[in-house]
């Protein structure tokens, strides 16, 4: 199931959420890549700066994993929910969404509880009773504001930076840290 919405009423106005076509990907790397800079602009060396793998977000995209944000027609944000996760979950057997690369434009800072609340919606509607995400265990602002969207702590692991094209090279030893919703 490929879930797709009808306008939400944000505090910014009306915003849809649709699934990403391959027309949207210059859009969705821009704004992945904005929201990269900025991270890396407060010292958090989470993503990388010379850009996402287009590659990459091109795959998520023709397996209808990525979906993006507009407010009157403008993208202003993107996540990507996939139905398993090996690398950020290895050895999870209960069936779950995941979220990754979340990211909305920072004029349009507080759209990310709606991207969260659309993934929690999608997944729901497939069954799943969990969602799940991680982040860098070293960005506690971002561990903070996932623990108050209502998602619980599990644990932090170490990922192999050559595992996933998204770790920043010079990261060296990377630790996420896993959150987990209830759904029910």
């Amino acid at each position: 199931m490929k879930p797709t919405t009808e306008p939400i009423a944000t505090a910014i106005g009306s915003v849809e959420i649709k699934l990403a076509g391959p027309a949207d990907l210059d859009d969705v790397l821009d704004i992945l890549n904005e929201a990269a800079r900025w991270l890396a602009s407060r010292g958090i060396n989470q993503w990388p700066i010379d850009g996402f793998p287009r590659e990459l977000i091109a795959g998520d995209i023709s397996r209808g994993e990525v979906y993006v944000a507009r407010l009157d027609h403008r993208p202003i944000g993107t996540l990507t929910l996939q139905w398993s996760d090996d690398l950020f979950w290895p050895r999870a057997t209960e069936a779950a969404g995941y979220v990754h690369r979340i990211a909305v434009r920072r004029a349009v800072r507080g759209l990310g509880v709606e991207l969260l609340k659309f993934a929690e919606r999608a997944t729901a509607a497939t069954g799943r009773k969990l969602l799940r995400l991680d982040c860098f265990a070293g960005n506690a602002a971002l561990c903070g504001y996932y623990e108050r969207a209502g998602f619980g702590r599990r644990a932090d692991i170490e990922i192999d930076p050559d595992g996933d094209a998204t770790v920043p090279e010079s990261t060296g030893r990377f630790f996420a840290r896993q959150f987990e919703k209830s759904l029910h």
